[in-house]
């Protein structure tokens, strides 16, 4: 019944049978554009949201790893000073140059001085 009144309509319509066509084609193709653009759209917030789910894990692995490290030395500067204060309530010089030496040597060096040891923890964990 629908197609008879279209046929009918575009018999009596004053525009031209061959722009009623055209305007018809071009709706349609409007229309196949449109939800290409969408599958696209939706193909690309996918992609974001993976990325975004990397980007994450690899913040939180970083963070993680790198409290780690420096987590380490943290205990070890705790103990170092443990050292010089137990050394100054003891008056023992051995122990607070102990502990101080020991400071020293943490403070002086960086865990990024050698970076492919630094390359193969983060591969380990």
């Amino acid at each position: 019944m629908l197609e008879n009144e279209i046929t009918e309509w575009i018999d009596t319509s004053a525009v031209p049978r061959e722009d009623i066509k055209k305007l018809f084609k071009l709706f349609l193709d409007s229309r196949k554009e449109t939800e290409i653009t969408k599958r696209e759209l939706h193909k690309i917030d996918s992609m974001k949201e993976v990325m975004i789910q990397e980007i994450t894990g690899k913040y939180k692995f970083y963070e993680f790893f790198f409290d780690k490290v420096f987590s380490e030395r943290r205990e070890a500067i705790r103990k170092d000073f443990d050292i010089i204060d137990k050394g100054m309530k003891e008056n023992n010089r051995d122990l607070v140059s102990s502990g101080v030496a020991g400071l020293s040597q943490i403070v002086s060096t960086s865990p990024f001085t050698d970076m492919e040891k630094l390359k193969r923890l983060i591969d380990n964990f």
